[in-house]
């Protein structure tokens, strides 16, 4: 049996304000969302008549974060993003994961010669992001793999606008730069939940060759309903990548195309900017490289729901980034496949890059699997 529990905590702190047993969705089960390396945003939506006394502070935008906990454990966390009231009982809100914090805040002057890529994140975080001389989150960086990281030169002046989020999210986009998430640990003396942003070369465990991964998800078994998609549309596919800049007179920076062979498809060509501010085109082909080896097969995703109370654990099975194995069909004691749609079945060992929980009467959990063994 899973129990499942809403707290309210202070974004500055961490310190719980209160329970908030009823929160549910606005219209219908409350779904929520998360995926490594960007943030998400849902909606909820709290019940006045059974909110604790200080509700108001429970729920007070850009000051506190909400956290689910299952069986004790912190499997996701929000801030109040906004909130809107009626005439009615209920006060709707929006929340968003702690990624998007990141997106509030700006990095000013920095320079970084031949640092560390895991090392120049966890500068940056604890420089414009954790509390210091203006207020911020009480948010430690745990490095999970690689050390320092691979070596980079990465500089910003204060005048370009850049948020922190997009910072990172543009170290993270070049070919082997660093792998980040926000989860959330729980602390005591006194009592806290506190986000934590994992950076390494690889987040997540991998699963040891020849043995099977901790979590496995099936069908016929925990596996009540699935999702298997593939996309070669526009950025989700293409057998020719360019990155680009912005343009300086007629002179625009650019990689060269990075290709590959496919004898199934015509040549499909995809361009984007990464970042504005690229001058380097060493810089634009590791970007372009990156992107590359994401799409150029299209791209792959295994959606696996089940029910929380049956399905292997968040946060104590599995987290995000990790090998999630997975089965689903085969053929049944009189030679008929149990799930036609895949004749024979399917199996495999693919990475957690996202998951969806879903509060219904029946709360169920869907690991997002994205790989090349689909």
């Amino acid at each position: 049996m899973t129990t499942l529990q809403w707290l309210s905590t202070e974004m500055l702190t961490g310190k719980v304000i209160a329970d908030l047993p009823d929160l549910d969705g606005d219209s219908g089960p409350i779904t929520l969302l998360q995926t490594m390396g960007r943030y998400e945003q849902i909606t909820a939506a709290l019940p006045l008549p059974t909110a604790p006394e200080n509700w108001q502070r429970a729920t007070l935008e850009g000051a506190s974060t909400l956290i689910l906990l299952q069986d004790d454990v912190p499997v996701w966390g929000g801030f109040v993003n906004r909130s809107s009231r009626t005439e009615g009982d209920m006060v709707q809100l929006s929340l968003m994961t702690m990624e998007g914090y990141l997106d509030r805040r700006f990095v000013g002057d920095v320079t970084f010669s031949q640092v560390g890529q895991n090392d120049i994140v966890t500068s940056v975080i604890n420089s414009y992001v954790k509390v210091g001389a203006l207020p911020g989150i009480p948010i430690r960086v745990q490095v999970t793999s690689g050390g320092s990281g691979k070596l980079r030169d990465r500089s910003n002046a204060d005048i370009n606008d850049k948020t922190v989020y997009s910072f990172i999210q543009e170290l993270a986009g070049i070919i082997d730069g660093p792998e980040w998430m926000i989860g959330w640990e729980h602390l005591t003396n006194p009592e806290r939940y506190t986000p934590v942003l994992y950076v390494g070369d690889r987040v997540g465990r991998a699963a040891t060759p020849g043995l099977a991964p901790n979590a496995t998800f099936d069908m016929p078994g925990s596996i009540n309903a699935f999702n298997y998609s593939t996309d070669f549309g526009s950025g989700r596919g293409a057998t020719s990548v360019m990155a680009v800049s912005t343009a300086n007179g007629n002179v625009r920076p650019q990689s060269p195309a990075q290709t590959g062979t496919d004898f199934n498809r015509p040549t499909f060509e995809y361009r984007f900017t990464p970042s504005t501010s690229i001058i380097d085109t060493s810089t634009l082909v590791s970007h372009a490289a990156g992107k590359f080896a994401q799409i150029s097969g299209g791209t792959k995703v295994l959606g696996l729901t089940a029910i929380m109370s049956d399905a292997p654990k968040l946060g104590v099975d599995w987290s995000l980034g990790d090998d999630i194995g997975y089965q689903i069909g085969g053929l049944d004691a009189n030679g008929k496949d149990t799930v036609p749609a895949f004749p024979g079945g399917i199996s495999g060992t693919v990475r957690a890059i996202g998951h969806q929980i879903t509060l219904s009467s029946t709360p169920t959990i869907t690991p997002v699997l994205a790989g090349s063994d689909m």
